[in-house]
Protein backbone atom coordinates (compact mmCIF):
# COMPACT_ATOMS: atom_id res chain seq x y z
CA UNK A 1 0.00 0.00 0.00
CA UNK A 2 0.97 3.27 -0.83
CA UNK A 3 0.96 6.09 1.55
CA UNK A 4 -0.35 9.15 0.38
CA UNK A 5 0.28 12.53 1.19
CA UNK A 6 -3.04 12.70 2.83
CA UNK A 7 -2.17 10.50 5.46
CA UNK A 8 -0.10 12.63 6.61
CA UNK A 9 -2.48 16.03 6.53
CA UNK A 10 -3.27 17.80 9.53
CA UNK A 11 -6.78 17.22 8.92
CA UNK A 12 -6.50 13.10 8.71
CA UNK A 13 -5.16 10.47 11.09
CA UNK A 14 -3.93 6.95 9.72
CA UNK A 15 -6.23 4.54 9.41
CA UNK A 16 -4.91 0.69 10.50
CA UNK A 17 -7.64 -1.99 9.45
CA UNK A 18 -7.23 -4.78 12.86
CA UNK A 19 -8.75 -8.18 10.99
CA UNK A 20 -9.24 -11.27 13.04
CA UNK A 21 -9.44 -14.83 11.06
CA UNK A 22 -10.13 -18.58 11.44
CA UNK A 23 -11.40 -20.93 8.75
CA UNK A 24 -12.50 -17.69 6.58
CA UNK A 25 -11.57 -19.64 3.25
CA UNK A 26 -14.95 -18.58 1.40
CA UNK A 27 -15.13 -15.06 2.21
CA UNK A 28 -11.66 -13.75 3.11
CA UNK A 29 -10.60 -12.58 -0.39
CA UNK A 30 -13.74 -10.75 -1.10
CA UNK A 31 -13.58 -9.51 2.36
CA UNK A 32 -10.03 -8.32 2.20
CA UNK A 33 -10.47 -7.06 -2.10
CA UNK A 34 -13.12 -4.51 -0.34
CA UNK A 35 -10.69 -2.90 2.10
CA UNK A 36 -8.13 -2.89 -0.29
CA UNK A 37 -10.94 -0.66 -1.93
CA UNK A 38 -11.70 1.95 -0.24
CA UNK A 39 -11.69 5.47 -1.52
CA UNK A 40 -9.89 6.25 1.65
CA UNK A 41 -7.03 3.86 1.84
CA UNK A 42 -5.60 2.57 5.56
CA UNK A 43 -2.03 3.02 6.43
CA UNK A 44 -1.97 -0.53 7.30
CA UNK A 45 -4.01 -3.97 7.43
CA UNK A 46 -2.88 -6.37 10.05
CA UNK A 47 -4.50 -9.50 10.06
CA UNK A 48 -4.55 -12.18 12.78
CA UNK A 49 -5.30 -16.20 11.96
CA UNK A 50 -6.31 -18.11 14.63
CA UNK A 51 -4.94 -21.29 14.10
CA UNK A 52 -7.10 -22.18 10.59
CA UNK A 53 -7.21 -25.56 9.39
CA UNK A 54 -8.65 -24.83 5.84
CA UNK A 55 -6.71 -22.65 3.08
CA UNK A 56 -7.45 -19.40 4.87
CA UNK A 57 -3.40 -19.00 5.84
CA UNK A 58 -2.36 -19.89 2.03
CA UNK A 59 -4.86 -17.32 1.08
CA UNK A 60 -3.88 -15.16 3.59
CA UNK A 61 -0.26 -15.24 2.41
CA UNK A 62 -0.74 -14.74 -0.83
CA UNK A 63 -1.84 -11.02 -0.19
CA UNK A 64 1.09 -10.83 2.21
CA UNK A 65 3.39 -11.77 -0.74
CA UNK A 66 2.20 -8.96 -2.51
CA UNK A 67 2.75 -6.79 0.79
CA UNK A 68 -0.99 -5.94 0.73
CA UNK A 69 -1.13 -6.86 4.40
CA UNK A 70 0.62 -7.48 7.79
CA UNK A 71 -0.16 -10.99 8.36
CA UNK A 72 0.18 -13.18 11.46
CA UNK A 73 -0.54 -16.22 12.49
CA UNK A 74 -1.25 -17.73 15.97
CA UNK A 75 -0.01 -21.67 16.78
CA UNK A 76 -2.46 -21.77 19.42
CA UNK A 77 -6.54 -21.02 19.57
CA UNK A 78 -6.88 -17.84 20.63
CA UNK A 79 -10.47 -17.07 20.32
CA UNK A 80 -12.45 -14.05 18.64
CA UNK A 81 -12.08 -11.35 21.65
CA UNK A 82 -8.43 -12.95 22.20
CA UNK A 83 -7.12 -12.73 18.38
CA UNK A 84 -9.03 -9.34 18.14
CA UNK A 85 -6.94 -7.93 21.54
CA UNK A 86 -3.52 -8.94 19.61
CA UNK A 87 -4.41 -7.93 15.93
CA UNK A 88 -5.43 -4.18 18.04
CA UNK A 89 -2.12 -4.44 19.95
CA UNK A 90 0.07 -4.80 16.78
CA UNK A 91 -1.41 -1.73 14.93
CA UNK A 92 0.42 1.61 14.83
CA UNK A 93 -0.02 3.52 18.51
CA UNK A 94 -1.02 6.76 16.69
CA UNK A 95 -3.50 5.62 13.79
CA UNK A 96 -6.87 5.45 13.87
CA UNK A 97 -8.94 1.80 13.91
CA UNK A 98 -10.81 -0.01 11.85
CA UNK A 99 -11.88 -3.46 13.16
CA UNK A 100 -12.83 -6.12 10.56
CA UNK A 101 -14.16 -9.09 10.58
CA UNK A 102 -13.82 -11.59 7.77
CA UNK A 103 -16.84 -12.27 5.66
CA UNK A 104 -18.51 -9.02 5.07
CA UNK A 105 -18.09 -6.59 2.34
CA UNK A 106 -17.53 -3.27 3.28
CA UNK A 107 -18.91 -0.44 0.98
CA UNK A 108 -16.33 1.38 -0.34
CA UNK A 109 -16.64 5.15 1.40
CA UNK A 110 -16.94 2.96 4.92
CA UNK A 111 -13.56 4.29 5.82
CA UNK A 112 -13.74 7.61 4.47
CA UNK A 113 -17.14 8.36 6.10
CA UNK A 114 -16.16 7.14 9.56
CA UNK A 115 -13.11 8.67 9.25
CA UNK A 116 -14.40 12.62 8.73
CA UNK A 117 -17.33 11.80 11.67
CA UNK A 118 -14.50 10.90 14.24
CA UNK A 119 -11.68 13.81 13.19
CA UNK A 120 -14.85 16.09 14.18
CA UNK A 121 -14.90 14.74 17.75
CA UNK A 122 -12.00 12.98 18.78
CA UNK A 123 -10.14 13.15 21.74
CA UNK A 124 -7.03 12.46 23.44
CA UNK A 125 -8.82 12.10 27.02
CA UNK A 126 -12.02 10.80 25.78
CA UNK A 127 -12.45 6.75 24.16
CA UNK A 128 -14.26 7.57 20.55
CA UNK A 129 -15.83 5.20 18.15
CA UNK A 130 -17.97 5.77 14.83
CA UNK A 131 -20.41 3.15 13.88
CA UNK A 132 -22.87 2.48 11.77
CA UNK A 133 -25.59 -0.04 10.75
CA UNK A 134 -25.05 -2.88 8.07
CA UNK A 135 -26.66 -4.30 4.88
CA UNK A 136 -27.37 -7.97 5.25
CA UNK A 137 -26.98 -10.29 2.56
CA UNK A 138 -26.87 -13.89 1.22
CA UNK A 139 -23.56 -16.10 0.29
CA UNK A 140 -24.79 -15.06 -3.44
CA UNK A 141 -24.56 -11.63 -2.18
CA UNK A 142 -28.32 -10.70 -2.25
CA UNK A 143 -29.99 -8.12 -0.25
CA UNK A 144 -31.93 -9.55 2.86
CA UNK A 145 -32.94 -6.64 4.76
CA UNK A 146 -31.26 -2.96 4.07
CA UNK A 147 -30.81 -2.71 7.95
CA UNK A 148 -29.09 -5.38 9.95
CA UNK A 149 -30.54 -3.29 13.13
CA UNK A 150 -33.66 -3.75 11.90
CA UNK A 151 -33.76 -7.36 11.38
CA UNK A 152 -32.93 -7.75 14.76
CA UNK A 153 -35.63 -4.78 16.06
CA UNK A 154 -32.63 -2.36 17.54
CA UNK A 155 -33.42 0.75 15.30
CA UNK A 156 -36.67 0.57 17.16
CA UNK A 157 -35.22 2.90 20.23
CA UNK A 158 -32.60 5.33 21.29
CA UNK A 159 -29.09 4.01 21.13
CA UNK A 160 -28.01 5.21 24.59
CA UNK A 161 -26.07 3.76 27.93
CA UNK A 162 -29.07 2.88 29.49
CA UNK A 163 -30.78 0.72 26.82
CA UNK A 164 -27.25 -0.58 25.62
CA UNK A 165 -26.81 -2.57 29.01
CA UNK A 166 -30.06 -4.30 27.89
CA UNK A 167 -28.85 -5.31 24.17
CA UNK A 168 -25.93 -4.27 22.63
CA UNK A 169 -26.33 -2.43 19.19
CA UNK A 170 -23.19 -1.57 18.22
CA UNK A 171 -21.33 -4.21 15.86
CA UNK A 172 -17.64 -4.23 16.13
CA UNK A 173 -16.86 -4.90 12.18
CA UNK A 174 -18.61 -1.25 11.57
CA UNK A 175 -16.46 0.93 14.50
CA UNK A 176 -13.56 2.83 14.17
CA UNK A 177 -11.96 4.11 17.07
CA UNK A 178 -9.64 6.59 18.44
CA UNK A 179 -6.35 6.16 20.01
CA UNK A 180 -7.28 6.35 23.39
CA UNK A 181 -10.04 3.72 22.76
CA UNK A 182 -7.31 1.73 21.32
CA UNK A 183 -5.60 2.07 24.72
CA UNK A 184 -8.70 0.73 26.80
CA UNK A 185 -9.16 -2.44 23.83
CA UNK A 186 -6.86 -4.09 25.78
CA UNK A 187 -9.43 -4.43 28.52
CA UNK A 188 -11.76 -6.84 27.71
CA UNK A 189 -11.78 -9.76 29.61
CA UNK A 190 -10.38 -12.84 27.90
CA UNK A 191 -14.00 -15.03 28.51
CA UNK A 192 -16.06 -16.41 26.15
CA UNK A 193 -18.53 -14.47 28.10
CA UNK A 194 -18.00 -11.59 26.69
CA UNK A 195 -17.07 -10.03 23.44
CA UNK A 196 -15.36 -7.04 21.92
CA UNK A 197 -18.29 -5.58 20.32
CA UNK A 198 -20.21 -4.80 23.54
CA UNK A 199 -17.28 -3.86 26.11
CA UNK A 200 -15.48 -1.14 23.55
CA UNK A 201 -19.52 0.10 22.70
CA UNK A 202 -19.77 0.49 27.11
CA UNK A 203 -17.02 2.03 27.17
CA UNK A 204 -18.05 4.62 24.49
CA UNK A 205 -21.27 5.58 25.51
CA UNK A 206 -20.47 5.95 29.63
CA UNK A 207 -16.66 7.39 29.34
CA UNK A 208 -16.69 8.44 25.92
CA UNK A 209 -18.01 10.12 22.98
CA UNK A 210 -20.01 8.27 19.89
CA UNK A 211 -21.41 8.55 16.35
CA UNK A 212 -23.33 6.65 14.37
CA UNK A 213 -23.25 7.40 10.94
CA UNK A 214 -26.78 7.67 8.81
CA UNK A 215 -25.99 4.90 6.32
CA UNK A 216 -24.91 1.56 6.30
CA UNK A 217 -21.29 1.16 5.67
CA UNK A 218 -20.81 -3.19 5.51
CA UNK A 219 -22.53 -6.05 3.34
CA UNK A 220 -23.04 -7.77 6.22
CA UNK A 221 -23.17 -11.61 5.19
CA UNK A 222 -25.72 -13.99 6.79
CA UNK A 223 -24.33 -17.38 6.56
CA UNK A 224 -24.39 -20.51 8.19
CA UNK A 225 -20.61 -19.92 10.11
CA UNK A 226 -22.95 -16.37 11.66
CA UNK A 227 -22.87 -17.50 15.61
CA UNK A 228 -25.36 -15.11 16.14
CA UNK A 229 -27.54 -15.34 13.46
CA UNK A 230 -27.11 -19.37 13.00
CA UNK A 231 -30.65 -19.90 14.38
CA UNK A 232 -31.87 -16.68 12.95
CA UNK A 233 -35.23 -16.27 10.92
CA UNK A 234 -36.66 -13.02 9.64
CA UNK A 235 -40.21 -12.74 12.04
CA UNK A 236 -43.42 -10.58 11.46
CA UNK A 237 -44.09 -7.85 14.33
CA UNK A 238 -46.39 -10.27 16.11
CA UNK A 239 -43.57 -13.05 16.15
CA UNK A 240 -41.37 -10.48 18.08
CA UNK A 241 -43.37 -9.69 20.24
CA UNK A 242 -44.38 -13.64 21.43
CA UNK A 243 -40.87 -13.90 21.80
CA UNK A 244 -40.42 -10.89 23.67
CA UNK A 245 -42.87 -12.35 26.49
CA UNK A 246 -41.74 -15.51 26.49
CA UNK A 247 -38.23 -14.31 27.33
CA UNK A 248 -40.04 -12.40 31.15
CA UNK A 249 -42.91 -15.25 31.27
CA UNK A 250 -41.73 -18.49 30.31
CA UNK A 251 -37.61 -18.41 30.43
CA UNK A 252 -35.61 -17.91 33.27
CA UNK A 253 -32.94 -16.32 31.88
CA UNK A 254 -33.96 -12.85 30.63
CA UNK A 255 -30.66 -10.60 30.99
CA UNK A 256 -28.77 -13.32 32.79
CA UNK A 257 -25.59 -12.54 30.06
CA UNK A 258 -26.12 -8.71 30.32
CA UNK A 259 -25.98 -8.54 34.35
CA UNK A 260 -22.63 -10.75 34.08
CA UNK A 261 -21.30 -8.29 31.40
CA UNK A 262 -22.44 -5.28 33.00
CA UNK A 263 -20.84 -6.37 36.49
CA UNK A 264 -17.72 -7.07 35.08
CA UNK A 265 -18.01 -3.45 33.50
CA UNK A 266 -18.49 -2.24 36.58
CA UNK A 267 -15.67 -4.06 38.48
CA UNK A 268 -13.38 -2.69 36.11
CA UNK A 269 -14.58 1.33 36.08
CA UNK A 270 -16.47 2.05 38.59
CA UNK A 271 -14.11 4.73 39.23
CA UNK A 272 -13.91 6.15 36.23
CA UNK A 273 -17.62 6.52 35.53
CA UNK A 274 -19.76 9.54 35.99
CA UNK A 275 -22.33 9.67 39.17
CA UNK A 276 -25.07 9.59 36.58
CA UNK A 277 -24.06 6.46 34.93
CA UNK A 278 -22.74 4.81 38.21
CA UNK A 279 -26.89 5.26 39.15
CA UNK A 280 -27.40 3.95 35.65
CA UNK A 281 -25.67 0.76 36.18
CA UNK A 282 -26.37 -0.03 39.49
CA UNK A 283 -30.11 0.53 38.88
CA UNK A 284 -29.39 -2.34 36.35
CA UNK A 285 -27.25 -4.33 38.49
CA UNK A 286 -30.25 -4.52 41.21
CA UNK A 287 -31.97 -6.85 38.66
CA UNK A 288 -29.34 -9.84 39.07
CA UNK A 289 -31.67 -11.40 41.82
CA UNK A 290 -34.88 -10.51 40.65
CA UNK A 291 -36.95 -12.79 38.89
CA UNK A 292 -37.83 -12.78 34.87
CA UNK A 293 -41.27 -11.17 35.71
CA UNK A 294 -38.92 -8.01 37.54
CA UNK A 295 -36.80 -7.66 35.18
CA UNK A 296 -39.26 -7.89 32.66
CA UNK A 297 -40.97 -4.51 34.03
CA UNK A 298 -37.21 -2.74 34.84
CA UNK A 299 -36.88 -3.40 31.01
CA UNK A 300 -40.31 -2.00 30.10
CA UNK A 301 -39.11 1.55 32.42
CA UNK A 302 -35.49 1.63 31.46
CA UNK A 303 -37.22 1.60 27.68
CA UNK A 304 -40.50 3.85 28.33
CA UNK A 305 -39.20 7.03 26.98
CA UNK A 306 -36.61 5.64 24.63
CA UNK A 307 -38.82 4.04 21.79
CA UNK A 308 -39.14 5.42 18.16
CA UNK A 309 -41.82 3.52 17.09
CA UNK A 310 -43.64 0.30 19.18
CA UNK A 311 -44.14 -3.02 17.81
Amino acid sequence: MTETTAHRNKNHIPISVAMATCNGEKFIGRQIDSILSQTLQPAEIIVCDDASTDSTFRILKQYEEKSLIKLYSNEKRLGVVGNFKKAVSLTAPDHFIALSDQDDIWLPEKLKHAAQQLLKFDSSIHPCIVYSDMMMIDEEEKQINHSFLNELGLDKYEHSFNTLLYANFVAGCTVLMNVKMRELFTTIPNSRSFNHDTWIALIAFSMGKVNKLSAPSILYRKHGQNVSLANHRKKSRLLKVVDHLKSAFIQNKFLDDQLVLAKEFYRHFKDDLSDDNKKIIQQFLRQEKSSSLKRKIAFELAFRDKWIKRF
